[in-house]
């Protein structure tokens, strides 16, 4: 007989006391990017679409806040980026794994380096996109994703897993999903090796994005008045997972 793999999430909202739900399997996780909508700062450098000069694909691109942000059409991630100084002048624009995403030259070209052509690939920008925010979203809806992740962590690590999350004012309430969400496409791409002992995944909220894993707990922290800048990215949580499992 299968064994049923099941989670348990604790849900603690800021000021009341804390309440458990015993979890029921769960659909697979949703796309955060159905929440997505409009936004305009105003500010000197907005978003911007890019497209790539090989014609698979294209992104947004937007410096309205910091860190600024990346979004490929049709990805499950938003990717904060980071910019600094290139070697031989112009600028690049890093990830929270250090892996450079984007490159200006110094007479304006721009370079992108995905992971389907890690050479690099021309861009052109083509015009104006708004800027990347997530609706806001209520306790319903924040259980409800947990409930899933929890449920694909437990079937992964085919062991009983138990989600921790931090409750944190409505409009912030997508952040933490979009979180899990990173989560549980992290540990999908972990060797299943580093998920063997996983018990308990736990989300707070924090002043500083980043994720850690002691083999047992995978401990992040969101910052979540940042919004998708304030979380840990996929692959920055799945380098935690890799390197705390083992």
């Amino acid at each position: 007989m299968t064994a049923m793999f099941r989670g348990m999430i604790l849900l603690f909202a800021m000021g009341a006391g804390a309440w458990a739900l015993t979890m029921a399997d769960g659909a697979a996780q949703s796309n955060p990017f159905d929440r997505l909508v409009s936004s305009q700062t105003g500010r000197a450098e907005p978003s911007v679409w890019y497209d790539r000069a090989d014609g698979r694909g294209r992104f947004v691109f937007d410096r309205s806040a910091e860190p600024a942000l990346l979004w490929p059409d049709g990805a499950q991630e938003v990717v904060a980026l980071y910019r600094a100084s290139a070697a031989g002048g112009g600028d690049i624009w890093v990830n929270d794994t250090e892996k450079v995403v984007l490159r200006v030259s110094r007479i304006g070209g721009w370079t992108f380096f995905p992971d389907d052509r890690p050479d690099g690939v021309a861009v052109e920008p083509m015009g104006r996109a708004h800027t990347l925010v997530a609706a806001p979203a209520n306790n319903a809806q924040v259980q409800t994703a947990a409930r899933e992740m929890a449920d694909r962590l437990a079937r992964l690590s085919r062991q009983n897993v138990r989600a921790e999350l931090a409750a944190p004012a409505p409009d912030q309430n997508a952040y933490i999903i979009d979180t899990m969400a990173m989560v549980t496409l992290a540990a999908e791409q972990a060797s299943r090796r580093s998920l063997r002992n996983l018990e308990t995944v736990r989300i707070g909220v924090g002043e500083t994005p980043r994720a850690s894993f002691d083999g047992r707990t995978l401990d992040i922290s969101v910052d979540t008045a940042r919004g998708y800048g304030g979380r840990p990215s996929a692959a920055y949580i799945r380098r935690a997972l890799e390197q705390g499992g083992g």
